[in-house]
């Protein structure tokens, strides 16, 4: 890294944080009043289009329209960094919550806002006693809720894809659901998950695929369908890395702005 980006670095780095925590503060304080379909909706795209911007992510979304805006669907991707989750939050037209490892329920604050938005917990070290939840997840995708699910069940280190594990299928098929497949590119050099710098004005882009109908599947039939999701979010993740140039393609439907 040039003397000149560290220092540009570390000046994002220390103007970010603070806005993260005064940032998650008055979301903390606004969805206890809010309906779950706001809060999870509209109101969390506005407080993370802050996040976004003050670390001058540009996002491009294409595949928009694959995005079914009248019922629930379990959402997939890859996750190689914090802004992630920040990113598909703020572009999904819909009300999502996320999936979310059990250890991110003991930090203050996150904790409260996590439970008002309804994150589902899921136990790494003990996944088997997540398939007792498996009704209330169905539940909440009745609601009208979308599901955010990150199937490799942690951000990669090494930026390359890893293994898909079956369980976005599973609570596909058992909620007679559709599964979007959502291939996110660039945010690793936004904030790779060792740093804590954060980089500045970075170019992203989201490519949302079309819905992959799972219902009624068997659990072999739910492995195939999940190897053939990822095979589409590695495809779109080797067409960027081939390119080299991503956010340049003609394909691009528009930047989507969080605030619109």
């Amino acid at each position: 890294m040039k003397l000149a980006e560290k220092y540009k670095s570390i000046a994002t780095t220390i103007f970010w944080w603070p806005i993260l925590v005064l940032d998650l503060l008055c979301f903390a304080l606004l969805i206890s009043v809010l309906p779950v379909r706001m809060r999870n909706g509209a109101a969390l795209r506005a407080v993370l289009s802050v996040l976004l911007k003050a670390a001058g992510v540009r996002v491009q979304v294409q595949g928009l329209q694959n995005i079914i805006r009248e019922r629930s669907q379990i959402l997939v991707a890859n996750h190689e960094s914090w802004f992630d989750s920040f990113i598909l939050a703020s572009v999904l037209p819909i009300p999502i919550t996320f999936v979310s490892k059990k250890e991110m329920f003991r930090v203050p604050i996150y904790n409260y806002i996590m439970r008002r938005l309804r994150f589902v917990r899921v136990d790494r070290v003990n996944p088997r006693d997540d398939l007792k939840n498996i009704d209330s997840i169905t539940a909440l995708l009745q609601s009208h809720l979308s599901l955010m699910v990150f199937p490799e069940g942690t951000m990669s280190r090494t930026g390359k894809l890893g293994s898909f594990k079956r369980g976005a299928v599973l609570l596909a098929a058992k909620a007679e659901v559709p599964v979007i497949p959502i291939a996110v590119i660039g945010t690793r050099n936004i904030k790779t998950p060792d740093s804590p710098l954060i980089h500045f004005g970075v170019q992203t882009k989201v490519i949302i695929s079309e819905p992959v109908e799972v219902a009624g599947m068997e659990r072999e039939e739910q492995r195939t369908a999940m190897k053939e999701i990822r095979a589409i979010i590695e495809q779109h993740l080797t067409d960027a890395e081939i390119s080299g140039d991503f956010y340049n393609n003609p394909e691009v439907e528009a930047e989507y702005d969080a605030t619109s």
